[in-house]
């Protein structure tokens, strides 16, 4: 691989993945980045509902990232906002509007990638209108990536509906055709999970040849993977159909002690309107609990460590933090992790 620019996939959704795609181009890597489509928050979700689209907010976050300039006017229009029409980021709008005029959602993304000169490409895992459900540790069924990721209940598992979404077969390629791909940062159950569910995806996660990488979360999510251990995201990604598809797994552990992340403010916030809309079936107590309950870096003990070597057999721990929140890797620590797990 000395001699040509590696091949990199970067799987996930949210906010993660435009972290590792910053990480991916330190590389000098040729990235293609796998979209999880369940997205049904926010701006997002409206235009889901009311255009009968599949979620363009991840999609978008990926192409600004991969902008041959991310920092240039255009790329950052694509992520500003209008408060006044329904808090819609420009580039949600602008897919949309492309999708229906261009005759499908892969065309849009291609002019996108042509607008932005961008220096990759992205690819939904899916381009059937899909939803997330899941069920909590107690039993409840909740249906709704929003508010499976907003409700304060922690999961045990997560599906899609319908279960037999047939996958994007540029994704697909993609992946087959990869040197390394690379899943999370980002949260388990809504950004990482959703992709490896589609089949295809998962099949092709087997069977390609590509160093395939786990990058575990640095902080607990308030909720959705409440009180998991590193070893248990892990083990629930590889219960998904990836017990021999995890090559390596990149694991923070911080050399100074690590202030608590203050995230719970805004998932109170949200579980608190969800609740007056009747929207949520998270309890009156629950959110009495939550609304001061901090959390923060999730547990890495020494037999955490060991349980994920029986599933992925490689594990790199190393500190990944950096100068911005505590939940975000730091892209320079993540690329050179990542370049070792290459070489």
């Amino acid at each position: 691989m000395s001699t040509r620019r590696l091949k990199a996939v970067s799987i996930g959704g949210g906010t993660g993945q435009p972290r590792l795609i910053a990480a991916l181009r330190l590389m000098g890597a040729q990235i293609d980045s796998v979209v999880a489509m369940a997205d049904d928050g926010g701006s997002t979700g409206l235009l889901r509902e009311q255009e009968h689209v599949v979620p363009p907010g991840d999609v978008r976050k990926c192409l600004s990232a991969l902008a041959e300039d991310p920092a240039s006017p255009i790329a950052r229009a694509f992520a500003h906002r209008f408060p006044y029409i329904d808090d819609h980021a420009l580039g949600n709008l602008l897919l949309v509007a492309l999708a229906k005029e261009a005759g499908s959602f892969v065309e849009a993304i291609d002019v996108c990638e042509r607008l932005l000169g961008c220096i990759g490409h992205v690819h939904p895992s899916t381009l059937e209108l899909v939803s997330l459900a899941g069920q909590t540790r107690e039993g409840d069924i909740v249906h709704g990536q929003a508010r499976i990721s907003y409700g304060m209940r922690a999961f045990s598992r997560v599906w899609l509906e319908p279960a037999d979404a047939r996958a994007n077969n540029r994704a697909v390629q993609a992946i087959l055709d990869a040197d390394v791909v690379v899943m999370g940062p980002g949260s388990l159950f809504t950004s990482i999970i959703p992709n490896v569910l589609v089949a295809g995806i998962r099949d092709a996660l087997c069977a390609t040849r590509a160093t395939r990488v786990f990058v575990c979360p640095k902080i607990d999510s308030l909720g959705e993977t409440s009180g998991m251990s590193v070893a248990d995201h892990v083990e629930a990604l590889a219960a998904c159909g990836l017990e021999h598809a995890l090559d390596a797994v990149l694991v923070h552990r911080a050399s100074e002690p690590e202030f608590v992340y203050p995230y719970e403010k805004r998932a109170w916030e949200r579980a608190v309107a969800d609740a007056a809309a009747g929207e949520t079936v998270v309890s009156t107590e629950a959110i009495a609990a939550a609304k001061g309950a901090p959390f923060g870096p999730i547990r890495t003990t020494e037999e955490d460590l060991e349980r994920i070597r029986a599933v992925a057999g490689r594990v790199l721990v190393r500190d990944f933090t950096g100068t911005q929140s505590p939940a975000v890797h730091d892209a320079g620590r993540l690329a050179a992790a990542l370049a070792e797990v290459v070489r």
